[in-house]
């Protein structure tokens, strides 16, 4: 080999861009499903040409279509390459009347719909389904990488907390990604790990290192907190305490209304009780002006010292 020929090597490179590696991802994404029917149309065109080569042998030209596997080959290179079975069969030759047509010896009906079902199946619809699984594909990596963007910005990476139990319950999700699971922090406590000598790491420190470097087996993140943190455990538990103290203000607050309701009703007795001594005096100093007046004056006297005691 000639050394310039491994200069197309480095020509590589333009996979890893990253407008050609979602192009990459997209085919590799539904592969399977595209080699399932490019083998389901093979089948379809074997099945084609067996009945091509039994019932239209005479409008094939000799050199494509002499046995099965040259008239297979032919119908899936040639025919696919160019435009249909007009590459593999003889020139058509068209009746001048619907007889002919139809129902004459080598009539051209059968070869037309034979023909024109060939194109439509393998060289349009086979076509626009692989087209159809490609852009499913780019529809599908869209998805999946705004479900990722997502996830990021409504779930803490370290603890799994979304962002309104944190705003609810916690610090506030900003912050909690911030100051309490920053991933970089993470970070740059296995680096730490890694560098440090194993007889200055703490007990703590060990148990981290076995986890994620272990001697034998796979790594585990097991000391990774998963959906706790120290904050919200704090609040949590200062609302469990605080409750029964809380349940504790509210009754003196309605024991405190109950006394303050009795006190202001026995008030509103003694202020009734004194309205009434003071109408009854207010009688008896009537009584004396009018004493030795009329009936009618003692009758009003009367009525008026009935209707004070039943107001009482």
């Amino acid at each position: 080999l000639q050394e310039s020929t491994f200069t197309v090597l480095p020509l590589f490179e333009i996979c890893f861009w990253k407008g050609s590696k979602t192009v990459i991802d997209a085919v590799w994404f539904n592969l399977g499903k595209m080699i399932q029917t490019l083998l389901l149309g093979l089948l379809v065109m074997y099945l084609w040409s067996i009945m091509g080569l039994w019932w239209l042998s005479d409008f094939h030209q000799e050199e494509h279509c002499n046995n099965m596997l040259q008239c297979f080959m032919s119908y899936f290179y040639r025919s696919m390459r160019g435009d249909g079975l007009s590459d593999l069969m003889l020139p058509p030759v068209f009746a001048h009347n619907i007889v002919d047509f139809t129902v004459a010896e080598g009539a051209m009906l059968l070869r037309a719909v034979w023909d024109l079902c060939f194109q439509f199946l393998f060289l349009y619809v086979l076509i626009a389904i692989i087209t159809g699984i490609v852009i499913d594909a780019f529809g599908g990596l869209r998805d999946k990488k705004d479900a990722e963007e997502e996830d990021i910005k409504t779930n803490c990476f370290v603890c799994n907390l979304g962002r309104f139990t944190l705003d609810q319950k916690g610090i506030g999700f900003d912050r909690h990604i911030v100051i309490e699971h920053n991933p970089r922090y993470y970070l740059f406590f296995l680096l730490g790990l890694k560098q440090k000598s194993r007889a200055n790491l703490t007990s703590q420190e060990t148990y981290v290192l076995d986890q994620v470097w272990p001697e034998r087996g796979s790594s585990s993140y097991r000391w990774l907190p998963r959906e706790q943190t120290f904050t919200l455990e704090m609040i949590e538990e200062d609302q469990e305490d605080t409750l029964p103290l809380r349940i504790l203000a509210l009754e003196s607050k309605v024991a405190l209304q109950s006394e303050r309701i009795e006190s202001q009703m026995t008030r509103n007795e003694q202020s009734i009780e004194a309205l009434q001594q003071t109408v009854i005096n207010s009688l008896d100093r009537f009584e004396r002006v009018l004493q030795g007046g009329t009936p009618g004056a003692r009758s009003l006297k009367d009525g008026t010292v009935s209707a004070a005691e039943a107001g009482g």
